[in-house]
């Protein structure tokens, strides 16, 4: 079925029901960031593949809302498919919202399936809409999409407290005692990576994501866990019995939620709660909201977790050097594609014993596609690397030690003036913040600035986020912790920080550079406590693409002591060619 046929479907639907729009988000019952194939809705209508975006679809017009990331990549994947893209933040295109309220009539009617869409998103909608009414209980997708995938069955299976640092009890307990001081009976948790770390239990329902699609209820007593039961072997069942966790079928949380008494207190976090789940919540049941307690509790590494992460980044910064010379000799054969490349870095991190899965799609941009900033390279498009230009290359995984997002950016030869200055620049942004000191609790929205400013000096930007929290063999994006110019999240000691900034010349270049850090405790004195980031990442910054005149003093030695390192920690992994290539990528300049 084309893109168009579908859409015609889909309209066909509305009437019958008179719909006047239909809303599919990128998400399934869970908020999730990255989705199972089942739950691939908005891509199977639009055809478009990036991993945010919202489709809307009116009697005769229909949109796709995405952010900067995907701006080029949606225009290609839209062509000719009768949606029209609409660049959000982009002055001069509507938001979705503003969109419905000129196209929807006052008093007309907006579908949506509640299951898939957030309480956070729905009151939001709401609000804005006046007096047009909000169906939530139409899935239109499952009546058109004849060949959809099988929902998600993974097996689960328990995340040893060796590389946790904590166990089940120990974790339940501490939510408890949050629970009691807030006053809270109840805590719902719709978030399978909160419910994951909770549990010390790991799955596979979600490419790149060791979860398992479930919800859990919690009072001061007891602690359900609702889940599809043949996900679940003999141990796992005795291991949830030890530590007092019943296990119900996945959708019995509704009959839970409806058995809540009134005037007791339920807190649930309204951006990964579902409007079916809330609907079943009885009226009279006073409910809390903000950001998942286990949320907070999981952004705060512990000792063990660190320790394993170092691990982890070594293991996965040796692989990456063995792949950076793989690509610099395959590159002089002249059949070398972004696409082989990307499937030899999976083979590499693959001979690691401990290697679970790629945390996310890797990101291999050669010149001009690296500018599009989450290009995935297919069989189909993929280029050919040369000896010259710039290649970006962001990947990571999830080992048993620790999950990994690493970004470099290679030179592959001859360079022109302005890629060499981008890139210093980027390589100015990314040593100050790596390098940067600051009060305890100082924002996202902050250290985004600090970061920045390189680039805007010299009148350029980027326009992702500068950083995000890193999961612990759960999500690669975790939060609530970020920095970017959104984000009044505080820092604190045990945080993990992505440092990421980059640069983007449309059909011409990418850089980014990235390393991950955890916050640490630097002094304290009269003035207050001062905190610092310590790099989990060492793998050599290419300096071949350096404009050294535009480096100060400070950056130099930065630069020299960082690749020091670098050959320090990873060359007991390396041996031969590997070695040789990582000794000479680390001179100094």
């Amino acid at each position: 079925m084309v893109i168009k046929e579908k859409i015609e479907k889909l309209r066909t639907l509305m009437r019958e029901r008179k719909i006047d729009a239909y809303i599919v988000q990128t998400s399934d019952p869970h908020q999730s960031e990255y989705l199972a194939d089942y739950y691939k809705t908005r891509e199977f209508i639009t055809g478009f593949t990036g991993s945010a975006g919202v489709f809307v679809i009116t009697a005769n017009k229909a949109g796709l809302w995405t952010d900067s990331r995907y701006f080029i990549q949606a225009a290609k994947e839209l062509d000719n498919s009768g949606i029209d893209l609409y660049k959000m933040g982009v002055e001069g295109y509507p938001t979705y919202e503003e969109f419905l309220i000129n196209e929807v009539p006052e008093f007309g009617r907006i579908g949506f399936n509640g299951l898939c869409f957030s309480i956070a998103d729905y009151k939001s909608l709401s609000k804005k809409m006046g007096n047009r009414m909000l169906v939530s209980n139409l899935d239109y997708v499952e009546k058109i999409w004849e060949d959809r995938p099988a929902s998600p069955n993974g097996k689960v299976w328990i995340y040893e407290e060796k590389y946790t640092g904590e166990s089940l009890k120990s974790k339940l307990n501490r939510l408890r005692e949050e629970m009691k001081r807030k006053e809270y009976d109840y805590y719902f948790i719709g978030a399978p990576e909160d419910i994951c770390y909770l549990l010390n239990i790991r799955g596979n329902d979600v490419d790149y994501n060791p979860v398992v699609l479930s919800y859990m209820l919690i009072s001061d007593k007891r602690a359900y866990l609702c889940i599809e039961e043949d996900k679940i072997d003999d141990d796992l069942k005795e291991y949830f019995k030890e530590n007092e966790i019943d296990v119900q079928s996945y959708d019995y949380i509704f009959q839970l939620l409806k058995d809540i008494k009134g005037q007791n207190r339920i807190f649930l976090d309204p951006t990964r709660t579902n409007v079916k789940v809330f609907d079943s919540i009885n009226s009279n049941v006073r409910v809390s909201t903000g950001i998942n307690i286990t949320s907070w509790m999981k952004a705060i590494k512990n000792e063990t977790e660190l320790e394993n992460e170092k691990k982890a980044y070594l293991i996965d910064c040796a692989t990456l050097v063995k792949f950076f010379n793989w690509v610099e000799t395959g590159t002089h054969t002249g059949n070398l594609t972004e696409s082989i490349a990307s499937k030899k870095l999976h083979d590499l991190r693959k001979e690691n014993e401990s290697f679970i899965e790629d945390s996310f799609e890797t990101i291999a941009g050669y010149k001009e596609n690296a500018a599009i900033v989450h290009y995935s390279p297919t069989k189909a498009f993929s280029k050919t690397l040369e000896n010259k230009g710039l290649f970006l290359v962001d990947s990571g995984a999830h080992y048993l030690e620790g999950t990994t997002d690493i970004t470099r950016t290679i030179a592959l030869g001859e360079l022109s003036e302005e890629e060499k200055t981008d890139y210093t620049l980027v390589l100015k942004s990314h040593m100050m913040l790596a390098e940067c000191k600051f009060k305890n609790k100082t924002t996202g929205k902050r250290l985004d600035m600090i970061a920045k400013y390189p680039l805007w000096k010299n009148g350029k930007d980027f326009f992702h986020g500068t950083g995000h929290g890193v999961g612990f063999v759960l999500g690669v994006h975790e939060g609530p912790q970020s920095i970017s110019q959104r984000s009044d999240i505080e820092f604190v000691e045990g945080m993990t920080t992505s440092i990421e900034p980059g640069l983007y010349i449309e059909d011409s270049h990418g850089i980014r550079i990235e390393s991950e850090a955890y916050v640490k405790k630097e002094y304290e004195n009269e003035f207050g406590k001062f905190l610092g980031f310590e790099l989990l990442t060492y793998i050599p910054i290419d300096t071949r693409p350096i404009r050294k005149d535009l480096l100060e003093n400070w950056e130099i030695e930065w630069i020299n002591n960082y690749n020091k390192k670098c050959e320090e920690k990873l060359s007991s992994y390396l041996e031969g060619n590997d070695l040789l290539y990582l000794k000479e990528s680390c001179k100094a300049i």
